[in-house]
Order: C-alpha cells, then structure tokens, then sequence
C-alpha cells in the first residue's frame, strides 16, 4: 500500500513539474501584441444604412496595441490602446428635405484594462492552442466629427465616455514564446460616443430612435503577439 501511495505521489509530483516547466505556460511573464482589422459602429439610425443597401458603410478598420501579464496559466491582464474610424448617422426622420441617410464619420482612441482567462489552463493543460474568454472597463475619445448636413442635428466634435467590453481570443502560440491570434469583442460606451445622444422626450417624439442607451463598437482583429522569458 506504501509504494502505490509512493508511486502516485511521484505521478503526480512529476505530472506537476511538466505541466509548471511547459514552454506554454507563461504564468508570471508579460507580453506585448499588436492587432488590427475591422471595425463596425453600431448607434442611433444605423439601421438606416441597410434601409438604403449601404450596410457595408458600416465598417472600417481599427488597430491596437497592449501589454500583458499573466499572474498564472490560467488568469492574466492587459492594458490595451486602440485607434478606430467609425461611421454613423442623424436621425433619418422627421425631416422635410427627402433624404433617405445623413452618414458621418468620426475616429476614436480608446483605452482598456481587461481580465483575461485562459480555458486550457484550467485543466493544467499547457497547449500552443489557447482559447480565451476576457472582460474589461475602459473608455474612449471620439473627436473629428464630419458633417452630415442634417437640418437640425450635428453630432457634437468631442467626447470622452466611459465604456465596457467584452470578447474571446484564439490564440496559437510558437515555442519562440511568439503567437498569432484572432480577437473578436464587443464594446459598449456612453451615448455620447457616436457624437448624438438623444434626450428622453425624443424617444416618443422622433421616430428613429430606439431608446438604447448605449453605442456599441463590434471588433474582429487579428494579431501577433510574444511572451518575454
């Protein structure tokens, strides 16, 4: 009965020792990646691209940057830094002029701290291929506004707002401590993003608005990133 005892011991102890000296598990190291790829602005009156066929307007592209620290296999952070061209529109009703669209565009820098939790890790499973699920708090600066030349509504020229996010990431990672990966997130500011943000009395008053308080941001980006030693 000793030595069964004595041998799963040594199972496990070595099973440890494998799984703590993997090339993949990066528990207490940081990393940095960079990422781009498309981004789609959904807000007041978007639905009014697609009325018109012009869904696709929506897109446009969007990069990033971040630093990293895993506190073990399975939990880390990241810092990341990002840069979006954004697209949305004035309210399509309750004016007189016959247009069907009043399009704009604007740019964003957004910055975000996010929670990271690496599924593999759970199992002690230290493996190139890493899916990931993260959450995060941060904010935006929206600012170059163009002008839809709407007959009563011009969407304001600067705004700082609060915003939260989530997404998952796939990530395939070299024994060089270099990885690739693809990010698909959704992030939710303050209605002031997109420049418009209607009052209450409007809701009821102005067909077009929905009455969702807040603007969202869809974002699939692919990326490298490298795990320092």
């Amino acid at each position: 009965m000793r030595k069964i005892a004595v041998l799963l011991a040594t199972l496990f102890v070595g099973a440890f020792s494998l799984s703590a000296q993997s090339p993949f598990n990066y528990s207490g190291r940081w990393n940095i990646s960079l990422s781009g790829g498309m981004l789609a602005t959904v807000s007041e009156n978007t639905f009014a691209y697609f009325e018109q066929g012009r869904g696709k307007e929506i897109f446009d592209l969007t990069g990033a940057i971040a630093v990293g620290y895993d506190f073990t296999g399975s939990l880390g952070m990241r810092v990341q830094a990002s840069y979006g061209r954004n697209h949305s529109s004035s309210n399509v009703y309750q004016t007189n002029d016959g247009k069907a669209l009043y399009p704009y565009q604007f740019q964003d820098v957004a910055l975000f701290a996010d929670a990271i939790l690496n599924f593999n890790a759970l199992a002690d499973n230290f493996l190139p291929f890493s899916p990931k699920l993260y959450g995060g708090l941060g904010g935006a600066c929206t600012f170059g506004f163009t002008d839809p030349h709407h007959p009563f509504q011009t969407p304001c020229g600067f705004n700082i707002v609060a915003g939260f996010r989530a997404g998952v990431i796939a990530e395939w990672d070299f024994l060089s401590g270099l990885g690739i990966y693809a990010d698909l997130g959704v992030e939710a500011f303050d209605d002031w993003y997109n420049g418009i943000r209607p009052y209450e009395s409007e809701h009821a008053t102005r067909q077009g608005y929905a009455g969702f308080p807040l603007d969202l941001a869809a974002k699939l980006q692919l990326g490298v990133i490298y795990h320092f030693k």
